[in-house]
């Protein structure tokens, strides 16, 4: 999960506390093949890709609208590198922010010093929360189509 706390303030875990799963109100599901790894508490879920345990999908609900332009602000991936950032529609047309960084991470670091990591981002707010979906990979590893359409389908329940 280390990866991946980078998005993850004490202040939002506090706050979420109460909240229900991640997934209760989106049509959000991890692609096939990846198998769930880690939970925390009912906002983060984490899965990890079939060939590499180093792909990972993290799918978060914070309990507040967070702008845009704030979305992976206190990173704590080493050197990030915001390789590009955009505002999105998704689901029709529901408006969401895709940004994309290289940056190492430290799971990255312990697994293997110098490795960097590809971080794809969709943020997108519904009934008044954030809702996150990230494609995690090393760089240089051929993106996973399954996996970049599955985070983009983070939208409300019928």
């Amino acid at each position: 999960m280390s990866m991946h706390r980078w998005l993850i303030s004490a202040g939002a875990v506090v706050a979420l506390a109460s909240c229900g799963s991640a997934t209760d109100t989106t049509t959000f599901q991890p692609p096939p093949g990846y198998t769930a790894a880690v939970s925390v508490g009912p906002f983060v879920k984490v899965w990890r890709g079939p060939q590499n345990k180093r792909i990972g999908i993290v799918f978060m609900a914070l309990p507040t609208e967070i702008p845009f332009d704030k979305i992976g602000e206190n990173t704590t991936v080493q050197d990030a590198e915001v390789v590009k950032h955009e505002a999105l529609k998704i689901c029709g047309s529901q408006n969401a922010y895709y940004l994309s960084m290289i940056g190492a991470t430290q799971e990255a670091q312990s697994a293997d010093p110098g490795e960097k990591e590809l971080i794809d981002v969709i943020a997108t707010h519904l009934n008044g929360k954030t809702y996150m979906a990230m494609y995690v990979r090393p760089k240089g590893t051929a993106a996973d189509p399954a996996a970049e359409t599955a985070i983009k389908n983070v939208c409300p329940k019928s």
